[in-house]
């Protein structure tokens, strides 16, 4: 990628970056990961894990894994409906990698797996195969892998006893697996007997396992019995959007598609000349919502909780701060004063009563969701940056959101200086719902649907019904541009001019933003023919081109 040869991270920052795969979602990092040959496979997912136990490690995840270095799986903030709709989703990937031939015909034996078992006659086959030489089980062994004690409320059983005849089927020909009881003879295309009685040895050693976690599975089941109960709409459909979201596939290899866009997280190349030290070190120890419902407005991506430990902060602090991107500052630079009272009210009165600026951020406890909260800025930005964003955001950030908004000069150092001074109480920032709320991804639909979703969905709805994500935070319902009686009164050189200049012009909210020195006139054209689309309906009659 163009302007990473610059990059000369340290040994430790540049280890952490790759096994952690942070520039799957991030521009401006070394491409280089590993992360897709150490995390498992989820194209057999259904067929694998316990959807009870995912359901319940989706929300609090733990090491699983021991022997792959500094990767981890990440905390994403899911509640108990995201997860639950995640499960359903994952729970029908049922896709075994490669062709392999039918599994041994002895394996028939195994259905049966209510047997009993005697737990001190089957764990002798444990130590016949030496599988805590690697692995942990019972507190004994081994924590190089993974721990079977817990297999047996991890996986679903008929699985294990096929990974078990050929473990490389899922976890690849590079596996440090052995396999003990069937080898592939290529030349027939069929499975070859290793040991005596090879299938009545796996279904010991499953049912083994499986029997050291009878209470654990029956526990994680009836929590997870009940959810889907109590939520009979959530859908494996909704949970394939939350995975793609969360870029899932970017780590994880899979079946399903990946990401909507190549990336879903902000460039890091220009971070040194954006951040502050002490909030990067906070923000990278424990991460929260900055926007709540996606990088892109509507994508619901989120920054996820590595669980870094403190040597790790360091590093990564001291890496990021030092990335600084030539980006184009104008030559006007800030002037940082000290307001005074009467300032810093005209400031707030501007922001609140007159700019479009509360439509998108939040301020103390008003203002909408869709960017990060203005509350803090002066405790996370850096004053120039600030400053030269408001000015022209799609300088500094070309992939932003955020429009253009002509300021004086005058008044563009007058909120700068409020926002780097002022001290309003932040309230306590949460992700959205990826159940309750819908989402959606521009870069998919067409170029002039594509300009309505990027700019327009987030407050009046994916289909124009009012209904965004980000209408609730709003001090008034955003108009309904599907409404056909509604927009029926209104010519298209009216709604040109509210998407030009923002919604003071119409008597609507000023929180709407203008868009005139951010799009081309071009573009505000396509979109109000697709407002037109969307009501199926034309302006009034006098207003019509009869031509």
């Amino acid at each position: 990628m163009a302007g990473v040869s610059w990059w000369r991270p340290s040994a430790t920052a540049e280890k952490i970056i790759k096994e952690l795969g942070c520039a799957s979602c991030h521009f401006g990092l070394p491409e280089e990961t590993s992360i897709r040959q150490k995390a498992p496979s989820l194209s057999h997912a259904g067929l694998r894990f316990n959807p009870a136990y995912l359901f319940d490690y989706l929300q609090d995840p733990s090491r699983v894994r021991h022997h792959i270095g500094l990767s981890r799986m990440p905390d994403f903030h899911l509640d108990k409906k995201e997860s639950l709709a995640l499960v359903l989703f994952l729970d029908k990937q049922a896709e075994v990698p490669g062709r392999w031939p039918e599994f041994p015909s002895d394996m028939a034996v195994l259905e049966d797996t209510s047997k009993a078992v005697n737990l001190a006659e089957l764990k002798t086959l444990v130590d016949q195969f030496e599988c805590i030489k690697c692995h942990s089980l019972n507190g004994e062994g081994k924590n190089e892998s993974i721990d079977l004690t817990t297999a047996g409320y991890r996986l679903k059983q008929d699985w294990l006893q096929n990974y078990l005849v050929a473990p490389y089927v899922f976890d690849g020909l590079q596996t440090s697996m052995p396999s003990y009881f069937y080898q592939h003879d290529v030349t027939q295309n069929r499975f070859v007997t290793l040991l005596p009685d090879a299938a009545e040895s796996i279904s010991d050693l499953t049912s083994y396992f499986f029997s050291l976690s009878k209470k654990k599975r029956r526990q994680l089941q009836e929590k997870y019995n009940a959810m889907k109960d109590a939520n009979p709409d959530i859908s494996a459909a909704m949970g394939e959007r939350i995975f793609r979201s969360l870029n899932c596939a970017a780590c994880h290899e899979s079946s399903t598609p990946n990401a909507w866009l190549e990336k879903n997280a902000p460039d890091l190349s220009l971070e040194g000349r954006r951040v502050k030290q002490s909030w990067l070190r906070d923000y990278l120890k424990k991460p929260m919502p900055l926007r709540p419902f996606g990088y892109y407005p509507g994508s619901g991506s989120r920054m996820p909780d590595f669980d870094l430990t403190d040597d790790e902060v360091d590093e990564l602090t001291r890496f990021l701060l030092e990335q600084k991107s030539e980006i184009r500052f104008s030559n006007r630079l800030f002037q940082r004063r000290s307001l005074s009272a009467f300032s810093m009210a005209k400031a707030e009165r501007l922001l609140k009563e007159k700019l479009s600026c509360l439509g998108c951020h939040q301020l103390g406890r008003e203002g909408g969701r869709i960017a990060p909260d203005l509350s803090n800025i002066k405790s996370r930005l850096q004053d120039e940056f600030v400053y030269q964003f408001v000015r022209n955001p799609h300088l500094i950030i070309p992939e932003t959101v955020m429009p253009r908004i002509e300021l004086p000069e005058k008044t563009l150092n007058l909120i700068t200086n409020y926002l780097m001074s002022a001290n309003v109480q932040k309230s306590k920032s949460s992700y959205l719902s990826l159940v309750d709320n819908e989402v959606y991804f521009y870069g998919q639909s067409g170029e002039t649907r594509d300009l309505y979703l990027k700019n327009c969905a987030s407050c009046h709805g994916i289909n124009a019904a009012g209904n965004g994500f980000n209408s609730k935070y709003l001090p008034g319902e955003p108009f309904r541009d599907s409404d056909a009686i509604l927009m029926s009164g209104r010519p298209d050189d009216t709604l040109f001019d509210g998407i030009y200049a923002g919604g003071y012009i119409l008597n609507r909210s000023h929180f709407m933003p203008p868009w005139g020195s951010t799009l081309q006139k071009s573009d505000i054209r396509k979109l109000v023919a697709y407002l037109r689309e969307l009501c199926q309906c034309a302006g009034p009659m006098w207003s019509r081109d009869n031509k």
